[in-house]
């Protein structure tokens, strides 16, 4: 019995014995497995990588890109990158101002040339139109260009200027009048640049407006008619002093179609006859003497 107790105690402090060992040499060998683990992450090499142009936002087809539309990201380096995509320090970001989006470009997606269309290339124009307009050019002068300060993007009125015969063919009078026959036009591009970027004042010769199927038609007859001039639009609309029920401003209706006779614009022209009656009252110049009669 005595026997049995020496040998069962025995075993129990091998057993114990073997226990504290492993666990001894386990807490031992942990921080030498981290501590190797770490040195290999820090000694491993980082995956080289370059930056290329990508879209800071999504960019619809038919985008006018901006400035603010693309940003420089990093990329994996391969090969092949400069082939496919714009890398930094190899090509600029403002190559593509200007341009326009042939196909839609998500946020984060490369630039790529064969995604965007170039002044001059095949379908540019067509790539800045909305959807269901038609572009139409008429030509201009630093008179009817506004000084050089209509660009891309703005919007503007387009006004007619021509000669009309008052009367009978016997006694008929010539007349010059003005008329407003579209509003709120926006315009594309300036001679053959779409880029609203430069804001620098220069003189141009054609002006191309976005209008619709119908108003192609009315700019045509009437540049057969007359003279074609632009009417700048401000930006703000104007705002009516009342408040709507939700507390928002009211927007008053801008003056839209209209014309104006020489008449209107001189008192030393008569107004034209109405309703195929002579106007009842003449100016008489002699002499610079102005005089104002009377005919019953």
């Amino acid at each position: 019995m005595a026997r049995k107790l020496i040998l069962v105690v025995f075993a129990l402090l091998i057993a114990g014995s073997t226990v504290w060992f492993v666990r001894n040499w386990a807490g031992n060998q942990t921080p030498t497995i981290i501590a190797q683990q770490a040195s290999d992450e820090i000694v491993a090499p980082k995956a080289a990588t370059v930056k290329i142009l990508v879209a800071a936002a999504d960019l619809p087809a038919g985008t006018l890109v901006r400035e603010d539309h693309l940003k420089w990201q990093e990329w994996p380096e391969t090969d092949d990158l400069e082939e496919m995509y714009v890398v930094e320090n190899v090509r600029t970001a403002d190559e593509f101002y200007g341009t326009v989006v042939r196909q839609g470009v998500s946020s984060g997606e490369p630039i790529s040339d064969n995604r965007m269309v170039r002044p001059g290339q095949q379908g540019f124009l067509a790539a800045v139109l909305d959807p269901g307009t038609r572009a139409i050019s008429i030509n201009v002068d630093e008179t009817a260009g506004i000084a050089g300060f209509v660009f891309p993007g703005d919007r503007v009125d387009v006004i007619l200027t021509l000669e009309i015969m008052q009367g009978t063919s016997e006694t008929s009078i010539p007349h010059h009048a003005s008329e407003t026959i579209l509003t709120n036009v926006r315009v594309v591009a300036m001679d053959q640049s779409t880029d609203d970027q430069t804001q620098e004042a220069s003189v141009r010769s054609i002006a191309t407006l976005e209008v619709s199927p119908k108003e192609v038609e009315v700019i045509s007859v009437s540049r057969e008619l007359g003279r074609l001039s632009l009417s700048l639009r401000s930006i703000a609309r104007v705002e009516d002093t009342g408040k709507m029920s939700d507390g928002g401003a009211v927007l008053k209706k801008e003056r839209g179609r209209g014309f104006t006779m020489d008449s209107e614009a001189s008192s030393l022209i008569s107004a034209p006859a109405r309703n195929g009656q002579a106007p009842n009252t003449v100016i008489v110049v002699r002499a610079g003497d102005v005089k104002q009669k009377s005919f019953d």
